[in-house]
């Protein structure tokens, strides 16, 4: 029996999780820039692709980086709510900040005080909530994994 909970391993469930995790915070940071356009009234344009990575991009790349580095992406995290919330919230300091400030230098314009607080907060609540959410999940799987492995002995 491996021992997957090694931050270094790279088992099938590890990776398997890393992929899952990485997907949906991918449809987070998709779903912000779709949203953001309808509460605006705002279409998608001729090209919705290539609107909602031009909106979505500035935020997604800083948080992937930030969350590559900071270990949110750890194997061992995934099965433990609080380490992966608490990985995520600073990662998502780190990298929502940096996000502001790279979509302003691509617009060429300002920040607005009140798209910041909406952004970051957003974002913030829409991670969190998917890696808790994940979290749980997997913690539970595994406690059946464990529970089922006793039972059968």
């Amino acid at each position: 029996m491996h021992n997957s909970t090694s931050p270094n391993t790279f088992s099938g469930s590890s990776v398997l999780a890393r992929l899952v995790l990485i997907a949906g915070d991918t449809l987070v940071f998709v779903f912000f820039a779709i949203q953001g356009r309808a509460t605006h009234g705002l279409s998608l344009d001729t090209s919705p692709i290539l609107t909602v990575v031009v909106i979505a991009a500035p935020f997604a790349a800083p948080w992937f980086v930030a969350a590559w580095l900071l270990g949110v992406y750890r194997g061992d995290l995934a099965r433990r709510p609080i380490a992966l919330v608490t990985r995520t919230a600073i990662a998502w300091l780190v990298a929502g900040p940096i996000g502001l400030l790279l979509r302003a230098v691509l617009l060429q314009r300002a920040i607005p005080i009140p798209f910041a607080v909406t952004a970051i907060g957003i974002n913030a609540a829409l991670l969190l909530g998917w890696h808790l959410l994940y979290s749980l999940v997997a913690m539970r799987r595994t406690l059946r994994h464990i529970d089922g492995e006793r039972s059968a002995r």
